[in-house]
């Protein structure tokens, strides 16, 4: 893998170009096996929402396998300790060899927040204008987001002020990073996401924003 926020030259180049072929879009996955971690292995089949979160996995994987040309840039937001984790499971990738371009981004552990070095911790708004700089400096316009952790309510608003009030892993992502929360990036919810109710929510809620603010 990677590090997103550590590009020379040459591979931030070769990132923006496939970026652009891309019209702007990547794939962003945040904490995508959160659930996987923390389980024993013989347990985690046990899971009670095992069937969602080994689909996520599943597809993951399949993506990941597909030849570089086919995908847009996959970047992978893990836990700065369970790095090792991650990369093991891309080079054991039982639906065939992983791109050798795989992007990352190393967060907080139980948090999605980028750890960024010698930053102090109390910066949160810091850490997120760094990796928000970054995109913007390899010309990312679109997202599709998915991952594990995703929460949302359509009856309140979040820390932005604009509603729905979204949570978790995947959700703290996407209030900083959407131009329909604070940040200004076009961003879709992909179908890998670990509630498929928050997503109906999320989706329902800010096509009926949008259409009202276009009429």
């Amino acid at each position: 893998m990677i590090n997103l926020l550590k590009l020379h030259g040459r591979q931030k180049e070769l990132l923006r170009l496939r970026i652009r072929r891309w019209n702007g879009l990547v794939r962003i996955f945040v904490h995508p096996l959160y659930e996987k971690w923390r389980w024993p292995s013989g347990e985690y089949a046990t899971h009670p929402d095992y069937k969602q979160l080994a689909n996520i996995e599943s597809v993951l994987s399949r993506l990941i396998a597909m030849p570089e040309g086919k995908t847009p840039p996959i970047i992978i937001m893990e836990e700065q300790d369970r790095l090792a984790h991650i990369q093991r499971w891309l080079k054991e990738n039982l639906a065939g060899h992983s791109q050798k371009n795989v992007y990352y981004v190393s967060t907080l552990r139980n948090d999605p927040r980028p750890v960024i070095e010698n930053l102090s911790y109390w910066k949160k708004e810091e850490a997120w204008k760094r990796l928000i700089k970054r995109l913007d400096s390899i010309s990312v316009k679109r997202i599709l987001i998915g991952g594990m952790q995703f929460r949302v309510c359509g009856y309140r608003s979040d820390w932005t002020q604009r509603g729905p009030f979204v949570d978790k892993c995947v959700g703290i992502t996407i209030s900083y990073l959407s131009k329909d929360k604070a940040g200004h990036f076009e961003l879709d919810l992909s179908t890998l996401v670990d509630c498929s109710r928050s997503r109906q929510i999320y989706i329902q809620y800010v096509n009926e924003t949008r259409l009202s603010v276009a009429g």
